[in-house]
């Protein structure tokens, strides 16, 4: 793989195969139930979806005839929030594939687009903003309570509401870029809760309906914020084959569209997939380039869709933590997490205030600082405990299984008293 980010860097086959995949589990087909339609066995298409074969033109002639055109954004939203809602099999048995999340690296010629909004009702600037005040308190509601709380009230406001409104009549170019723009958000804001809720395979295909709405819109740099979600997802979960391509797309796409503040989510996204998949040199190189930024003073507001997730500088200094941690620089991803804890608030972002100092602790803990360990996670640990989180799940336990020690007279559905 190349630096270069585009679709010819990456494998085709697999990109295009699990694109096929998409349309299929959209349709509600399995492989041997397209296998019966189609004169292709079940295994050929299996080796067509998992890019052990590049498929030629007919077999996705094929796929369009019997699953349908690779969905428009509206269509995608409307079909994936209902599917959820409904717990449709395709959903339930999702699993995260990391060739379908570089998909959204092919080029706009490459997929299905939106062609034309609907003849309907019109609709104006009072309607995105309502949609915007729906997501920012869905937003609240999970920094608090965690993604598994909401869901699905989530995925039917997508798939319903906001589906609806996009298929109305805007009376100018900018109302119908924020209401795409609001749209991308809120699916978005879908994708975080499934991943933080530990199901990546629903996760990755809302983020890659936000993706398509953040084209679709036109805001600038919007598209960039989703990409670069789509490369620390795959990180995140260790499936990080097209994490590095997709993050410098993500710095790409948001360079001169943004100001330096926000372009450091960026570039530090960049030096972290790198440091992940074991490239230090140019992992140090990202960090220099975001290093003037990487500190707790906030210089520019971020736009909108920045500031619902990033509203201080603690993101940018939590995944630099992470990178150090990566590169095995144990002191320096100690003294960014800690900075990074001193910034959320834990009344307002309780999850990743918690996250962080979680991670702060086992870092001590390591560095055999136990006292300074248990100091922090004092704070951390209920909030992990009754936060509906995979992640603040996963961050117990391993807090319990570097330090069993201080769990040993305490009941496992309880929190020690350190």
């Amino acid at each position: 793989m190349t630096g270069s980010g585009g679709v010819h860097s990456i494998d085709q086959p697999a990109v295009l195969g699990a694109r096929l995949r998409e349309a299929r589990e959209a349709a509600g087909l399995s492989l041997s139930g397209l296998a019966s339609k189609v004169p292709y066995s079940r295994a050929a298409l299996g080796h067509y979806e998992t890019g052990a074969r590049t498929p030629p033109a007919d077999v996705i002639e094929w796929y369009e005839r019997e699953c349908g055109k690779f969905a428009d954004s509206v269509t995608a939203i409307s079909i994936l929030g209902r599917a959820d809602v409904d717990r449709r099999s395709f959903l339930r048995n999702a699993t995260y594939s990391a060739a379908l999340s570089a998909t959204g690296l092919l080029g706009a010629g490459e997929l299905a687009r939106l062609a034309s909004v609907e003849s309907g009702r019109r609709a104006d600037m009072r309607e995105v903003r309502a949609v915007q005040a729906v997501t920012d308190a869905f937003v609240k509601l999970d920094e608090s309570r965690g993604g598994g709380i909401g869901r699905t009230a989530v995925a039917e406001f997508l798939g319903t509401d906001v589906a609806a409104l996009l298929n109305a009549r805007f009376p100018d170019s900018n109302t119908r870029m924020h209401a795409f723009s609001a749209a991308a958000e809120l699916a978005y804001l879908a994708g975080f809760k499934a991943h933080d809720a530990g199901q990546d395979g629903i996760a990755q295909r809302y983020f890659l309906a936000a993706l398509r709405l953040a084209e679709d819109s036109g805001m600038p740099g919007h598209d960039a914020f989703v990409f670069r979600i789509l490369a620390l997802q795959g990180t995140d979960i260790q499936q990080n084959k097209f994490s590095v391509a997709l993050a410098e797309q993500a710095e790409r796409r948001a360079r001169s569209k943004i100001g330096p503040d926000v372009m450091a989510l960026f570039t530090v996204a960049v030096a972290r997939c790198h440091a992940e998949n074991g490239d230090a040199r140019a992992a140090h190189a990202a960090l220099r380039r975001a290093e003037p930024h990487i500190h707790a003073e906030m210089d520019e507001p971020p736009p909108r869709w920045v500031a619902m997730w990033c509203p201080n500088k603690a993101t940018v200094i939590d995944q630099t933590a992470k990178t150090f941690q990566a590169l095995s620089e144990l002191r320096d991803a100690e003294n960014h997490y800690q900075l990074g804890t001193s910034i959320w608030d834990p009344h307002t972002h309780a999850r990743v205030f918690a996250l962080t100092a979680a991670e702060t602790g086992l870092i001590r803990w390591r560095m055999g600082n136990h006292d300074a360990a248990v100091a922090i996670w004092r704070s951390a640990l209920p909030i992990l405990h009754r936060v509906d989180s995979a992640r603040t799940t996963k961050s117990f336990s391993k807090i319990r299984a570097t330090a069993p020690e201080l769990f040993a007279d305490t009941d496992p559905s309880t929190v020690p008293k350190l």
